[in-house]
């Protein structure tokens, strides 16, 4: 399980805070633990700093990049802002990310030609999130396809984000994205597929165990990734022994070594 840890975003008050008083040791200590968690991305966002965007994500990418070895997963929804931070980031970063909105594949694509980041493809475009699991796969289709022609970017490079939005709003939200992910592992076999987990409890109560129910069940559909909280007690639990139920490769390994160090009752 590939996991891209969501915790720099701004719009969490005390990120915003650090980014606006430029908190080094906050944001740092942040970074270092879910890097520690075992994290394989860092997600940063800093989209409620309005026109102070692209100047906090220079500062914060600099600054993370001098302390953690992982990759910063570059999160906006504005291309100039994608663009700075891909400027300054070392190494591969991964784009989060490229919607089917017309005007925004004009934007990033040459993002993607300029600067070869990892990309997160949406299933979103200018009607709005996909209704159906087939209009879902319609959108990643398009998208794909001007990916492919228009830049030299790999299949292993793409993660597909069906998009995850709340139960709390649209109770089908989870069979939905779910049944959306299964059609493109199908029609796009060996492609990776990525999952906003928390997205799935806003609004509701009990976030934390509406989180780990649905975790299991992406990982028992075949996910590749979740961009999620690592710090969350028991999150790490949930993947092990989900990934040994659904006899994923290496998974009774991984169980057996878990199960022989926890420290917590059975």
């Amino acid at each position: 399980m590939i996991v891209v840890g969501e915790l720099l975003n701004s719009s969490q008050q005390k990120v915003e805070e650090a980014f606006i008083n430029k908190d080094e040791s906050f944001i740092i200590d942040l970074a270092v633990q879910q890097e520690r968690a075992g994290c394989t991305y860092l997600n940063l966002n800093a989209a409620t700093m309005m026109e102070k965007e692209e100047e906090t994500l220079v500062w914060a990418i600099s600054l993370l990049q001098a302390h953690v070895s992982i990759p910063i997963s570059i999160d906006s929804p504005n291309p100039k802002a994608l663009a700075a931070g891909l400027k300054v980031h070392r190494g591969r970063a991964l784009l989060n990310s490229l919607p089917g909105k017309r005007a925004e594949l004009e934007e990033i694509i040459p993002l993607i030609r300029e600067f070869s980041p990892e990309v997160i493809v949406s299933c979103l475009d200018d009607e709005g999130f996909p209704e159906t699991p087939e209009k879902a796969l319609r959108i990643a289709e398009r998208i794909l396809n001007r990916l492919f022609s228009q830049t030299s970017i790999q299949k292993d490079d793409i993660f597909i984000d069906p998009l995850v939005r709340p139960l709390a709003v649209f109770p089908e939200a989870a069979r939905l994205f779910l049944e959306a992910m299964l059609l493109i592992k199908k029609e796009f076999p060996g492609m990776k597929t990525i999952a906003g987990l928390s997205n799935i409890s806003f609004g509701l109560p009990k976030r934390k165990i509406i989180n780990h129910a649905f975790l299991s069940n992406l990982i028992g559909h075949g996910v590749t990734a979740v961009i999620a909280d690592p710090l969350q007690p028991d999150f790490w639990p949930v993947i092990i022994i989900s990934e040994f139920i659904n006899n994923k490769p290496g998974a009774t390994k991984r169980f057996l070594d878990w199960a022989r160090t926890s420290r917590k009752e059975d």
